[in-house]
């Protein structure tokens, strides 16, 4: 199986890099300098109207989709592999739940704390701010507390799945906000099962040279994430 991934770095493309790395697939790399508003540009409005990344073209069955949730349970659904055993009623009931609650949930608010601007104007901005980092305090405190109550390693228990590089996104995402409201490293480094995590996760061989080819060169890719040379407040 081959891939095309349209990317920008340090956005939501960089899970769906990490986890083809995990893979060991192959594929090829197509930069949108969203920075420079490639993002809006006919051509790619063409591949995904919403023009945002990522956007997986599969070169094996012809499929292309964006939205991060989607090519991730894609990805798992033509590997395989990264998920529990899909077969057992429970355990995809698992996969699912904790799927959707990071698209859905966790990556959306994530997104809102990131451009709070975009949806709730400039005026009310500051105003909003405070709820917004409060709800997502409150989803890593309950992350955490589902960690303590089956012991890890993983979200899924002992199964590391997409979700765990989906988490480190939101987590790392969260911390390198634009830089007048980023999250206190605290609400995610401060809760131990979390923690213990997202240490595992970002020494994965494919976590490094996910991050290397991004040119991301910093250790700690979650816990104490800096912004990549990258980021941009004005993608997606």
């Amino acid at each position: 199986m081959t891939f095309v991934l349209h990317s920008y770095p340090d956005c939501a493309s960089h899970v769906v890099r990490m986890v083809l790395e995990e893979l060991g697939a192959t594929y090829r790399d197509e930069v949108i300098d969203m920075s420079a508003g490639a993002h809006r540009d006919p051509p790619f409005l063409r591949i995904n109207p919403r023009g945002m990344v990522p956007v997986l073209y599969d070169e094996t069955t012809g499929a292309s989709l964006a939205e991060t949730g989607a090519i991730l349970h894609y990805l798992v659904e033509q590997t395989g592999r990264l998920a529990p055993a899909l077969g057992n009623a429970k355990q995809r009931a698992l996969y699912l739940q904790w799927l959707f609650f990071l698209s859905n949930t966790l990556h959306a608010d994530a997104q809102l704390q990131y451009y709070t601007e975009r949806y709730v104007g400039s005026d009310l901005a500051e105003d909003a701010r405070p709820n917004v980092h409060a709800r997502m305090r409150q989803h890593f405190g309950m992350i955490e507390d589902t960690l303590a109550a089956h012991g890890g390693p993983w979200l899924l228990g002992d199964t590391l799945s997409v979700c765990d590089f989906y988490l480190g996104g939101c987590a790392r995402w969260s911390q390198i906000a634009p830089r007048h409201a980023p999250l206190e490293p605290g609400a995610v480094g401060g809760h131990p099962h979390l923690k213990g995590l997202l240490s595992r996760l970002e020494t994965r061989q494919s976590v490094i040279r996910a991050f290397a080819a991004e040119e991301t060169p910093v250790s700690a890719y979650f816990l104490a994430p800096v912004r990549s040379v990258h980021t941009t407040d004005n993608a997606g």
